[in-house]
Formats: C-alpha cells, sequence, structure tokens
C-alpha cells in the first residue's frame, strides 16, 4: 500500500512528499544507524554595521570523530548556515559540490510571533531530487533542521549503495 503524502494547507503533493525527513526519522529509531555527522553547535549573527545588514553562521560539526568548524556570510540567516555546513561537509563529502537547494517554503501557523512554523525544502543533484519538511517554534531551527535532514539523506544514500549487499 502506498504511503499517503502529509498534507498542511495544500502544500504537497504525490512528488513533493518530505521523504527525506520521514525516513531520516526512521534511521534514528534504529540502535545500529550511525548518523554521518554531527552538530555539535551552530549560531548566526545577524547585525546592522556601518548601515549594511551583515548576516554570519557559525557550524561546529562532527565528522568521524573529529570535529569541524565553518563560518560563513549569507543574504539570510537560513542561506549563511546552508553556506557554513556545506562548507564542512564537502570537505568529507565532495559528491555534495553537486548537491543544490533548489527550493525552500517557511509556513507559520497560527497567531503571534511564537506560532510553530514549517520549512519545506527541495534539494537536487541534477539526477536525484528529495525534499524535507521540518518545524519548531523558531523559524531558523525550523529550517536548519531540514537543512540537516536533506544533507543527511544524501550522504546516507550514497554510502549503502557502495556498501555491499
Amino acid at each position: 500500500m502506498a504511503q499517503q503524502p502529509e498534507q498542511s494547507g495544500g502544500f504537497f503533493t504525490e512528488t513533493t512528499t518530505p521523504q527525506a525527513s520521514q525516513e531520516v526519522k526512521r534511521w534514528h529509531q534504529d540502535p545500529d544507524y550511525r548518523p554521518p555527522f554531527r552538530i555539535i553547535r551552530w549560531r548566526v549573527i545577524d547585525e546592522v554595521w556601518n548601515g549594511q545588514s551583515a548576516i554570519d553562521a557559525v557550524v561546529l560539526v562532527e565528522v568521524d570523530k573529529q570535529h569541524d568548524f565553518g563560518a560563513a556570510q549569507g543574504v539570510g540567516g537560513v542561506h549563511a548556515l546552508d553556506q557554513a555546513l556545506r562548507q564542512v561537509l564537502t570537505k568529507h563529502f565532495s559528491f555534495l559540490a553537486g548537491v543544490d537547494l533548489v527550493e525552500l517554503y517557511t509556513h507559520r501557523g497560527g497567531a503571534g510571533t511564537a506560532a510553530e512554523v514549517v520549512s519545506i525544502m527541495k534539494f537536487s543533484d541534477g539526477r536525484l531530487q528529495w525534499s524535507t519538511m521540518r518545524q519548531s517554534r523558531d523559524l531558523l531551527e525550523s529550517a536548519w533542521l531540514a537543512l540537516i535532514d536533506g544533507y543527511e539523506w544524501i550522504i546516507a544514500k550514497s554510502r549503502r549503495k557502495k556498501m555491499p549487499r
């Protein structure tokens, strides 16, 4: 029986179901699963300097039991986080250089600034396309979690292809 797509305000169709986040969530429930990387900490600094907006992100990521640091500027907090995370991950997984975040949607449900935010991202490597969806009361955190799912999913899928059957 085919899995029904999730629906939230009409966002999803059969081809845009955020299957990557669902699959990553299932993997994390398996005690034998080892994620390809682990986020130690992250930070976004958004300030105005000399009349110009300056948005910087810093990430500390663990890959193969070693900590690696990335920092980047972006046109927004999500862009800066994506650039900083990619900076670290492409050192360890070079094929990620061909992965693009092709669409990003956010939706705030409910009233006020503390309402739940849903972030939906579509990724592509030129061959495959996959989507993620995460939610939080914090807009930046929901997008950050969707980013992590998207990169973890393609890295884990790549590793599984290389494993003997």
